[in-house]
């Protein structure tokens, strides 16, 4: 009986400072409640999304995914495009980071270069780096990657101006073994835009794409942006180019 009872105080005892230890815990170690710890808790509709956390749509978001690159080249200057792909139907960005790499055919990376962009709701969007200089290397191949696609700050498409200018008086001529396209953009609203990104193809006769070139500017309300694209292009492949189709290749995005 005696032993008993000393087991029974040894363990109330050792109840009693477990329950103390736990509260020392609680009130001066244990993480507060915040939107990574994966629970679901301080008011949130889902695990660590909505209340005072991020949306739960947003946090449902598909990123961003980039396609493999093409590119052209004359001489030293070369030029890389890759298609984005934005999945998300209501949702884009104003900026997302990209780095370009031109590997030789042994594998060695020859130059790196680096932007950005921004993309639209639900579009699928061409990301254009041209006229770079190489002079250490032959490029047998061009990537175009991501910079930390999970880290990009999503905007409502209510926050995008779906009437962006047009272009307008497009043309396209060959000039010093290359392609200019040019043309004008005229801005009839009463906003600026703070990037405006017009961009073509060199196409030829069969309707293949055999350069590429992009131009940028901001537009002031009720601005007039007057452009110029310089194509570079592969000798060889001027004679049989279709300054009709390149004139149709051209496109603009703007960004308010």
């Amino acid at each position: 009986m005696r032993l008993l009872k000393q087991f029974l105080y040894g363990f109330f005892y050792l109840a009693i400072l477990v329950s103390l230890i736990w509260l020392v815990y609680s009130f001066e170690f244990k993480p507060a409640p915040n939107c990574f710890d994966g629970k679901k808790n301080q008011e949130e509709t889902g695990i660590d999304c909505g209340g005072s956390c991020i949306s739960c749509e947003v946090q449902g978001l598909k990123p961003l995914s980039a396609g493999s690159a093409e590119f052209f080249g004359d001489d030293r200057v070369f030029s890389a495009v890759a298609e984005v792909k934005n999945l998300n139907a209501d949702y884009g960005t104003k900026s997302f980071g990209y780095e370009v790499n031109f590997y030789d055919s042994s594998g060695r990376l020859l130059i790196s270069k680096r932007g950005s962009d921004f993309i639209y709701s639900g579009e699928n969007k061409n990301i254009i780096e041209a006229g770079i200089g190489i002079t250490n290397g032959i490029p047998d191949r061009a990537e175009i990657k991501l910079i930390n696609p999970g880290d990009i700050k999503w905007d409502n498409k209510k926050d995008f101006f779906a009437d962006i200018p047009k272009l307008e008086n497009i043309s396209a001529k060959i000039e010093n073994n290359q392609i200019v396209v040019s043309g004008y953009v005229m801005n009839g609203k009463s906003l600026e835009f703070s990037r405006a990104i017009v961009s073509a193809f060199a196409v030829d006769n069969a309707g293949r794409r055999v350069g590429v070139s992009k131009t940028e500017s901001k537009i002031g309300p009720f601005g007039t942006w007057n452009f110029n694209i310089f194509i570079p292009i592969n000798k060889d492949a001027i004679k049989n180019i279709d300054l009709n189709a390149t004139v149709k290749s051209a496109v603009i995005e703007a960004l308010k």
